[in-house]
């Protein structure tokens, strides 16, 4: 449900025309990105306790290969788009 409403927020940012709007909508927004963020790391400990910062680092790691994919496709694409494509991946 959280990423469902962090990827509607990040289309709803795309196509809003106002700079206070879009300010509210990116709260709301990291508002949905912090509670997946927690719902993901809550269950590493649960994964597998002997190894858990293994999992944690893997875990971890997603973060940073997302960062990287979608800095590229920032650089690639117009930007319209390349919101378009972060928030059909997200969904």
């Amino acid at each position: 449900v959280c990423l469902f409403l962090e990827g509607a927020m990040v289309f709803i940012f795309c196509n809003t025309n106002r700079l206070g709007l879009a300010i509210f909508i990116m709260v709301i927004f990291a508002s949905f990105v912090q509670a997946a963020e927690g719902s993901s790391y809550g269950i590493v400990p649960y994964v597998n306790p002997p190894v858990t910062g293994s999992i944690a680092g893997i875990v971890g790691s997603g973060a940073n290969v997302g960062a990287v994919c979608f800095g590229l496709g920032f650089h690639q694409l117009e930007t319209r788009h390349a919101f378009y494509f972060m928030g059909s991946c997200i969904v």
